[in-house]
């Protein structure tokens, strides 16, 4: 009698599903830790602050972490997406810093208010930048602002347009006489200063090593810089109205 042939293992074995595989081969053992998460984020951070995000391969990131290739693909995807997680993982910092301008008392009857904003803006991201640990972040953050790329152009868009927005609705508050687009120009200009003070390694050389990139003691120094350099805006508006 022949065999039936719904019964042959042959044709069992070919009708079934085949295994769903990973996006990435990962060895079991190298999954499931969090330290090894943790290395991969540290790595890409490091080394896009250094040497910015586009010269820095995956293979770069998994090499400098001791972690298989296939394991960044598998934790972050692709690399774009690793460098959101990067400010995804820090945006901490910003919500801070948002709160902390919301609590200024921007009225008449607080004549600190425009040092208030500041100092709410830019303490925090010092703050940051004296840490050892997220001192390559915030350097990263000076990259991703100075540097062309769509990603870092995403990237900033998405995390920081809000806190740009709060500073200057903020602002207004507690410059009312002063245009808008004047307050705007401020913030950019208090930006670069701020950008320059973490990220800027030419004061080195240019003080002849008497001064430190990233010094956060000289914090009370910015700050007093820019609230000088907005409430000057404000004097020159108020002589031109009188003229």
């Amino acid at each position: 009698m022949a065999r039936d042939s719904k019964h042959s293992p042959g044709r069992a074995a070919s009708k079934k599903t085949p295994a769903r595989v990973r996006r990435s081969a990962v060895p079991a053992t190298g999954i499931d830790r969090v330290d090894r998460r943790q290395d991969i984020l540290h790595s890409a951070e490091l080394l896009f602050s250094k040497h910015g995000y586009h010269p820095v391969t995956v293979r770069d990131i998994a090499t400098h972490a001791g972690v298989p290739l296939a394991l960044v693909g598998y934790y972050f995807g692709k690399k774009h997406e690793l460098l959101q997680t990067i400010f995804e993982h820090r945006k901490s910092y910003i919500s801070d810093r948002i709160e902390r301008m919301g609590q200024v008392d921007c009225s008449a009857a607080n004549p600190h208010a425009v040092e208030d904003i500041i100092r709410a803006w830019a303490e925090p991201v010092l703050s940051l930048r004296a840490g050892e640990d997220a001192q390559p972040f915030a350097v990263l953050v000076a990259r991703s602002i100075w540097e062309p790329g769509e990603e870092a152009r995403h990237v900033v868009t998405t995390y920081y347009d809000e806190l740009a927005n709060v500073f200057l609705e903020t602002m207004c508050k507690a410059l009312p006489k002063v245009h808008r687009d004047k307050v705007v120009w401020g913030y950019e200009f208090s930006l670069g200063a701020l950008l320059m003070l973490i990220a800027d390694e030419r004061v080195e050389r240019l003080s002849k090593h008497g001064a430190k990139s990233g010094d956060a003691a000289q914090t009370e120094l910015l700050i007093g810089f820019l609230t000088a350099g907005f409430l000057s805006a404000v004097a020159r508006g108020a002589s031109k109205r009188s003229t």
